[in-house]
């Protein structure tokens, strides 16, 4: 949760301007387990395509069970306007149904980044999600979050980089992430992080074999347990 300077294809659910930093397609799918429930798993789909300087990507992502099922879906752009600063905007469109016949609604709403390098070890990156503050309707009038975040990205050496973001939600109290990885190998990436509100520590490892992208981590809750969590993601040439 500490990515909004980092360029990768899953800046479409973090700071779509960090597209603009792919040279490559790269299509990816991972699935997640809140808390070892079944019930509360999530699972989405993404593709990137760079095109001249920009790079255009499309997202699908799901949630819940037949009680409660969220899906989103997103289409983005991203442009480097120089070597030190990127922009990217993304459009969703939010699909939310209760199960016994409860009903359904959705919602349109967009999302806007920037990253900006300030030396050539430090970026710095801002999202700003839902500014339309869009509508889903019922008996009291209940909106999509509004949140803003903000962080930035120090890169030591090809080995080391650290991360520090904030996020505010309109509705909820600030949160505090930061993260750090390492790569030992070129193959090989060990991760650790921590957020507050509540406390939850973040362990990952990341696996690079030719054209794929292995990911496996997992997030610790003291109350609720851990939420394991896998990616995989094929790098075209």
């Amino acid at each position: 949760d500490a990515g909004s300077t980092l360029g990768d294809l899953w800046c479409v659910s973090h700071n779509q301007a960090g597209l603009a930093g792919l040279e490559h397609p790269v299509a990816g799918a991972y699935y997640q387990q809140h808390w070892l429930s079944p019930d509360l798993a999530q699972q989405g789909l993404a593709f990137a395509l760079p095109v001249g300087k920009g790079c255009f990507a499309a997202t699908a992502n799901s949630f819940g069970n037949t009680l409660y099922a969220q899906r989103t879906f997103g289409l983005a752009y991203a442009m480097k306007l120089s070597d030190a600063f990127r922009v990217g905007v993304q459009l969703d469109y939010l699909d939310l149904r209760l199960g016994d016949d409860y009903g359904s609604t959705s919602a349109v709403t967009a999302e806007v980044g920037i990253q900006a390098r300030l030396s050539q070890h430090l970026w710095i990156g801002a999202h700003l999600y839902d500014p339309n503050r869009a509508g889903l309707g019922g008996p009291y009038e209940e909106k999509a979050p509004t949140e803003f975040s903000a962080g930035l990205g120090y890169t030591f050496n090809d080995q080391v980089t650290l991360t520090g973001e904030v996020t505010k939600d309109l509705d909820r109290t600030q949160q505090f992430h930061a993260g750090i990885e390492y790569r030992p190998t070129p193959a090989l990436f060990l991760r650790a992080g921590v957020s507050s509100g509540p406390t939850k520590a973040h362990f990952g490892v990341g696996i690079r074999l030719k054209q794929i992208d292995l990911d496996l981590a997992a997030v610790m809750r003291s109350q609720l347990g851990p939420t394991p969590m896998v990616n995989l993601n094929y790098r075209f040439r």
